[in-house]
């Protein structure tokens, strides 16, 4: 079972069927993506996850706009993981902004995907020494 959240807003959530439930919300120039995964994580897929992370998303939403690249697009929940979509102009930009509030999360993560579209079908990859 997979619950999705999207952020409608400055802490405001509301329930999505997916990451791109209404593509007329996505400009042109948004074509870039970063998710950020939590895998193999079970035992704290009780909500203690992400209650732990909320804030570090909030952060995470508010200095992608800070710096004009991008924002959160919503979460995947599912039964071994929790994952993060940020979409915006420059998936490696992104990702610059992101990587120091992820590295002082609550949680770390395991896996960030920066894709060329949200169905990119080789994105590039990078895991935790």
């Amino acid at each position: 079972m997979h619950l999705f959240v999207a952020f409608a807003g400055a802490g405001t959530l509301a329930a999505c069927a997916s990451p791109t439930s209404n593509p007329s919300q996505i400009s042109p120039e948004e074509n870039d993506w970063v998710v950020v995964m939590f895998e193999d994580r079970p035992a704290e897929f009780d909500g203690g996850l992400m209650d732990a992370l909320l804030e570090t998303e909030l952060s995470a939403d508010e200095a992608l706009g800070a710096a004009g690249v991008g924002r959160i697009d919503g979460n995947d929940v599912g039964a071994h993981g929790y994952e993060l979509y940020f979409i915006g102009t420059d998936a490696a930009q992104m990702w610059d902004v992101l990587e120091p509030i992820f590295a002082s999360a609550p949680v770390s993560w395991t896996r960030v995907e920066l894709r060329n579209g949200l169905e990119d079908s080789a994105p590039r990859v990078l895991t935790r020494d």
